[in-house]
């Protein structure tokens, strides 16, 4: 790899550059004119005097002069005559054209260039240079071959450009000193003499974009070999762990590598351009432009991630002292010439406009008819099409990282832990601005009772926040809890305008106002114009009223609103994790007030089946079927087009139905007794459509007392029923396991079918008692949680009873760990102010515990973890189901939240009104039957029956209640 030299200035910033105006300052004198900020300094006296000497004659090509022409005296070629000089530097003309100037004929040209001609041709559709075109290709080195003639002093002149050949490698190489990193210093007087003002002005900006093109390269060169290379072998590790590091290096370099391979590429063949014709260099908008079609990918993937990488590098700085002290070390390389990394990360983002500005004043000089007329504009309409493309792609970066920074500094009320995943490359920032708010109680109001907050629009999420400096840095101290856009909901915009007190000053409050005020009145009062927005769930509890400083920016609010909850819905039926197909829409009914008094169907007796209070599957002799009970009895449908419900078993209001698929059995809570029924007769009775004889059933509770609650599920690889049974002031928790019942084959060949073996249910473990109400059970790997007043007990039943360890989760009393008292005396107290619903597994070494207004993490051992923190649901909850990565909350009020176990992060939100889940069975085991509030109208309200549908799948290691669940131990969940 080629050692380089870099320019003594870099600009970390993209601006706009002025172009350079050719100087007339005194021969040495360094005219920076604005270039000297682009790629480093640009030389744009040309190697000119402008006193002194005598002018260069106006030329058409690069090589011919006026036959008259005398160098100076204090050139090389002063011991020449004029005849000798012209015979020199001329090429022999048949005519001279009128001006006396003479011209190269094309015949007299270097033979060896036709090839290159011929391969620069397709850059201009197909054509060939014109004779102007092929003057400007011939190279000092082929003039002055030409013009041997005889000249005695042809030898000195060999060695003088073998010493400027020689310039050019050390140029290339980076070992040339800087001062001579001109082209008019590598170019012999007598040719640089020889040449017009104006080519003399062209070769110099051609010999700027090379240099600028190698300066770029090298630092590309240096951010990978200095930084990149640097953290990933640093040891001990700058960022850990592994996985970070390789994140963070993505999100700060990107794809720098990309864009330095194509233009070390370009690079090679400018030098090789610049070695075979230097000192004039015909063109380089051919190689540019070559390379210029391959900017389009990698620039714009970097470009459009400059803006989230240099937060993410400068957030890395504020909070970790290793990485500061890692690029304050590399600041001090020589190489690097004490620029930062974000100036060298800018040089991408800022190369393409630099390098429009290059070729444009090059453009300026090119003489007419020369190919770069054709060609420079090419290029400058590719770079120009880049740089617009990028602009909305850097916006949404911009906005990205205006998000992050936001999300980064939100301060909420103490313990709760709410997960706006700011790193989602969906975040936007879709509005933004002040609004003030009156009478608050908490808040921080002025002496008339108003307070300004910044209110923030995000893709997601409704912010408002107030900003405070702790310890010199400004947090957003959040004032309401934010509301998802899914539960935001806009009531009134057009109430009339109110006035707002304000100081005597024309100021809003004693205290510096961050509101625009529009006219003041008389009696120090300003209008301000209210609207009010509210929370779809909790519409009384949180409810808003903002006031804004104008009715445009009202109206501004209004339409942000809109668009923002449009946005969100469209990306959320678009990336449903859930959906609810319906099942039946109109067969349950319940009679209400809009069914007239005189219709018959009050009189009928199967019409209004009641509410649905529970439901079932199960598959028999190859038909899926689906039990659904309702407060007229249980009723049967087999699966597919044109489902049909008949009533099979004429028990009302049973509490909750599980189908034993392989021991062919149908449990049924009723009446406060645990029944059985067998599958096969319910089928029959489908069939024949009439319901089962009660005669059947066998009853498995001992009839000590109502049993409340029933589960199913799999307790160290034994399938056992599991149910509560009230006693007097404590609930008592039994466990059967169903032995036998399975299908036999005959053992010899007849016409009747396959039978069922003797099924028995026998006791599985010893009961045991909780001392309080009992909402919820769950059966896990090894043990059973019972969710009991204010928390969960988890107990293995087959421990013996002197034994027998009672795990209480949470456990405050032996609470271990990171976190204040403070927080967690407030997460006891929110506890014992919630109901306990259940558990689910969030990790190895934690585990999600589920209250039906929040939900807080615990260790395997039961002890509170992430600094006692809680995650509050958006509505009250009273039922949840396990699917996959993700737990459900179902809400009676209408709604049904899915979020991340691991994280509580919200991602999905469904609107179903009074919806209830029914079924009885495993944690995480196939579609979730719901029943949910139909239609209401003079036929009754319809409850309809759905199920909840995955619809991509969802896999988690070792989720609880499957079969893959991890080795719970005796003293963990």
């Amino acid at each position: 790899m080629s050692r380089f030299r870099r320019p003594e200035k870099q600009l970390s910033e993209w601006e706009e550059w002025s172009l350079p105006q050719a100087s007339t300052s005194a021969p040495g004198q360094r005219h920076l004119n604005g270039w000297s900020e682009l790629e480093g300094p640009l030389n744009t006296d040309y190697g000119l005097a402008s006193g002194g000497q005598q002018e260069t004659p106006p030329i058409r090509g690069p090589f011919a002069v006026s036959s008259n022409y005398a160098p100076p005296s204090n050139s090389l070629e002063s011991q020449w005559d004029a005849d000798s000089a012209a015979a020199f530097w001329a090429f022999p003309e048949p005519e001279a054209p009128s001006g006396g100037h003479l011209e190269s004929p094309h015949q007299n040209l270097d033979r060896g260039n036709s090839d290159q001609s011929d391969s620069r041709a397709s850059y201009y559709g197909g054509r060939r240079e014109d004779d102007d075109d092929r003057r400007s290709v011939a190279s000092y080195r082929t003039a002055r071959a030409t013009a041997q003639c005889g000249l005695n002093e042809a030898s000195d002149q060999l060695s003088e450009l073998q010493l400027q050949q020689e310039g050019i490698e050390l140029f290339q190489e980076g070992a040339l000193p800087e001062e001579y990193e001109e082209w008019h210093k590598l170019c012999p007087d007598a040719a640089r003499e020889a040449l017009d003002k104006k080519e003399v002005q062209r070769q110099s900006v051609i010999f700027e974009v090379i240099k600028s093109e190698r300066d770029y390269v090298l630092d590309l060169q240096m951010i990978e070999q200095i930084f990149v290379v640097g953290l990933l072998s640093a040891n001990p590790p700058i960022i850990a762990p592994a996985e970070e590091l390789e994140d963070f290096i993505k999100a700060v370099f990107s794809n720098i590598s990309d864009v330095e391979r194509i233009h070390e590429d370009l690079l090679a063949s400018l030098f090789r351009r610049q070695r075979s014709e230097h000192p004039v260099v015909t063109s380089v908008s051919d190689l540019v432009l070559d390379a210029s079609f391959g900017f389009q990918e990698p620039y714009e993937i970097y470009i459009k991630n400059y803006p989230i990488a240099e937060g993410r590098h400068r957030k890395e700085l504020k909070c970790n002292q290793d990485y500061a002290k890692f690029i304050a070390k590399c600041s001090q390389d020589t190489r690097i010439k004490k620029r930062d990394l974000i100036s060298l990360l800018s040089r991408p983002v800022t190369r393409l406009p630099r390098l429009s500005l290059i070729l444009e004043h090059c453009l300026k000089l090119t003489p007419p008819g020369h190919q770069d007329l054709e060609g420079i504009p090419v290029i400058l309409g590719v770079l120009e099409g880049l740089v617009k493309s990028t602009q909305p792609g850097i916006a949404a970066a911009e906005s990205k990282v205006k998000v992050r920074n936001l999300i980064e500094s939100l301060v909420f009320e103490r313990g709760e832990l709410i997960d706006l995943d700011p790193s989602d490359e969906n975040r936007s920032m879709i509005y933004q601005g002040i609004l003030s708010r009156r009478d608050v109680k908490g808040w921080d109001l002025d002496k008339y009772g108003w307070a300004d907050i910044t209110v923030s629009l995000l893709d997601h999420y409704l912010i408002m926040t107030h900003p405070e400096i702790r310890s010199g840095v400004t947090r957003n101290v959040v004032l309401s809890r934010p509301i998802p856009l899914e539960f935001l909901r806009l009531s009134t915009f057009n109430l009339p305008a109110e006035n707002r007190k304000v100081d005597d000053d024309g100021r809003v409050n004693t205290k510096k106002s961050i509101l625009g005020i529009g006219k003041i009145f008389k009696d120090n009062s300003v209008p301000v114009y209210p609207f009010t927005i509210h929370h779809a769930s909790l519409h009384s509890k949180r409810r808003y009223t903002l006031y804004a400083s104008s009715e445009g920016n009202r109206r501004k609010w209004h339409d942000a609103f809109e668009e923002a909850i449009i946005i969100r819905r469209t990306q959320q039926d678009a990336n449903r994790l859930f959906v609810l197909e319906g099942i039946s829409e109109t067969f349950f009914r319940s009679i209400t007030s809009l069914v007239p008094a005189t219709s018959p169907l009050r009189k009928s007796t199967s019409h209004f089946t009641g509410r649905i209070t529970t439901a079932a599957r199960f598959s028999i002799g190859g038909r899926s079927c689906l039990v659904t009970g309702c407060e007229l009895g249980i009723y049967m449908s087999y699966a597919g087009p044109g489902r049909k419900f008949r009533k099979v078993i004429d028990l009302a209001n049973p509490v909750a139905l599980a189908a034993l698929e392989k021991q062919g059995q149908l449990l049924v809570v009723h009446g406060g007794g645990l029944l059985a029924f067998p599958l096969d007769d319910i089928t029959k009775a489908m069939d024949i459509g009439r319901p089962v004889q009660n005669t059947i059933l066998k009853r498995l509770d001992n009839g000590d007392g109502a049993v409340t609650l029933l589960q199913v599920g799999m307790l160290n690889d034994r399938l056992v029923i599991c149910y509560s049974q009230k006693g007097f002031r404590q609930q008592i928790i039994h466990t059967l396991e169903p032995v036998g019942g399975q299908i036999e084959e005959p053992t010899t060949p007849t016409p009747a079918a396959a039978v069922r073996s003797s099924l028995t249910y026998r006791r599985y473990g010893t009961p045991f008692y909780v001392p309080k109400d009992v909402y919820t059970l769950t059966v896990l790997k090894r043990t059973i949680t019972v969710a009991a007043d204010h928390s969960l007990v988890v107990v293995d039943p087959t421990a013996a009873p002197t034994s027998r360890r009672v795990l209480t989760v949470p456990d405050f009393t032996g609470c271990v760990g990171t976190g204040s008292a403070e927080a967690l005396t407030g997460l006891k107290n929110r506890a014992q102010g919630a109901t306990p619903l259940g558990v689910v597994w969030a990790s190895d070494a934690e585990r999600l515990v589920i209250y039906d207004t929040f939900g807080t993490y615990v260790s395997k051992f039961g002890y509170p973890t992430r600094n006692r923190t809680y995650v509050r649901w958006e509505t009250k909850v009273s039922s949840w189901a396990l699917r996959g990565p993700h737990v459900l909350l179902f809400s009676y009020h209408g709604w049904i939240e899915v979020r991340h176990i691991s994280t509580g992060k919200l991602v999905q939100v469904e609107e179903a009104p009074e919806v209830r889940m029914l079924q009885v069975a495993e944690p995480n085991n196939g579609a979730l039957l719901l029943a949910i509030r139909g239609k209401d109208d003079k036929e009754g309200l319809a409850d309809r029956l759905v199920e909840m549908l995955e619809t991509s799948p969802l896999e988690i290691p070792g989720s609880p209640g499957a079969s893959n669940d991890p080795q719970w131990g005796e003293r963990s969940i």
